[in-house]
């Protein structure tokens, strides 16, 4: 059994490849370093890597997106203070779920080998048993993906090309969707230019107790809420709030 919170491993890049800031290859013998580090790599994780699929693609048609400047941003990451693209292949193997039990976060980048080694650190957000399916969110805000069940599958098979069968889209995680539409309500009544910084503290105050609610989704939203909620109640001048933001971070 893993408890929340609890490490479950760290995840160095076992391919790191050159790219500008777009994306795009920047070495000439791009696709020579990607095949060289795969040959490299050990049985086991060349058989791990091969099992990846993007789009409905497999890893072989992998190689041919690279070759046409595509970015395979299901896999590959952007290398921080770094012009590279990194993929950790255990947590490119990790399952989808609309609520997941693990996410997973970077850590300080250290020098290694000559390049900054981007490790990256899976924890547990719910209590999760032996023998049940460790998961994360594909996606990073569930606003995007709309609040009707069949409007969200349909934007999941078209993105990562699977039929999403987690508990949420089985029906078996009930009043979500009612959650993620009031979100979705109160966001577009949030001033781009606000002068009324008591009003938005208020606004981002009720998206903070909604986002909360939600299992489904990715938890980085939740950190983001409260970050809005801190900043806008300290420019409100509302000390209940502030503390209702660092209280709610805990």
């Amino acid at each position: 059994d893993i408890k929340k919170g609890e490490l479950i491993f760290q995840d160095k890049p076992v391919i790191v490849l050159a790219v500008d800031t777009e994306g795009r290859p920047l070495d000439p013998e791009f696709m020579t370093s990607l095949k060289e580090q795969l040959e490299s790599l050990p049985a086991e994780a060349k058989l791990q890597y091969y099992k990846l699929k993007t789009r409905g693609c497999g890893s072989n048609e992998i190689l041919e997106l690279f070759e046409s400047n595509s970015t395979i941003k299901q896999y590959f990451r952007k290398g921080k203070e770094t012009n590279t693209s990194v993929l950790h292949l255990n947590i490119a193997l990790l399952n989808h779920s609309c609520a997941p039990n693990a996410t997973h976060c970077g850590l300080k980048p250290k020098e290694h080998d000559g390049y900054e080694d981007q490790c990256i650190e899976l924890r547990a957000i719910k209590y999760i048993r032996k023998g049940e399916d460790i998961t994360t969110c594909y996606f990073n805000d569930v606003k995007d993906i709309g609040c009707i069940p069949r409007k969200r599958k349909t934007v999941l098979k078209a993105k990562y090309g699977f039929d999403c069968k987690c508990p949420v889209c089985l029906g078996q995680v009930p009043g979500q969707e009612k959650t993620v539409k009031k979100l979705i309500d109160l966001h577009k009544k949030l001033n781009p230019t606000p002068s009324d910084w008591k009003k938005e503290a208020g606004l981002r105050s009720r998206i903070v107790d909604l986002t909360m609610e939600l299992t489904i989704g990715h938890p980085h939203e939740k950190i983001t809420a409260l970050n809005s909620l801190m900043r806008f109640a300290h420019l409100a001048r509302d000390k209940d709030l502030v503390k209702k933001a660092m209280d709610r971070a805990k």
